[in-house]
């Protein structure tokens, strides 16, 4: 009997660029998804990576921009230690919207490894 870490892949894994964040409690986009041929793509974040070194903050990952509606708790980033959720800690929520962050603090760094499902 062995535990299921890691999911079997249903997509493409992706990984977005490295975004600092520019304005404290203002949201800004993480992840586009990539358009599709004939099917709309949908979304499902399998990884997240913060790193601040401006101080303790709570970032919140969601959608849209104005205003932010999140799809996963806060989370909270301690200064100066690479934080990393996996994806056997990240609730599984499939999208077919833009993935985007915000922080109560400039300058942290968030990075996140998706999974692309459809053609």
């Amino acid at each position: 009997m062995g535990t299921d870490y890691l999911k079997a892949a249903r997509g493409i894994r992706k990984v977005s660029p490295v975004v600092t964040v520019a304005a404290a409690a203002t949201p800004e986009n993480l992840y586009l998804v990539s358009v599709g041929a004939t099917v709309g793509r949908t979304v499902i974040v399998r990884k997240i990576m913060c790193y601040s070194v401006v101080g303790n903050c709570v970032v919140q990952i969601g959608i849209g921009l104005a205003p932010l509606v999140p799809i996963f708790p806060f989370l909270y980033v301690i200064n100066l230690f690479d934080t990393e959720w996996m994806e056997d800690e990240i609730p599984e929520v499939e999208l077919n919207q833009n993935i985007t962050v915000q922080s109560d603090i400039l300058g942290v760094q968030v990075q996140i490894e998706c999974e692309e499902i459809g053609t």
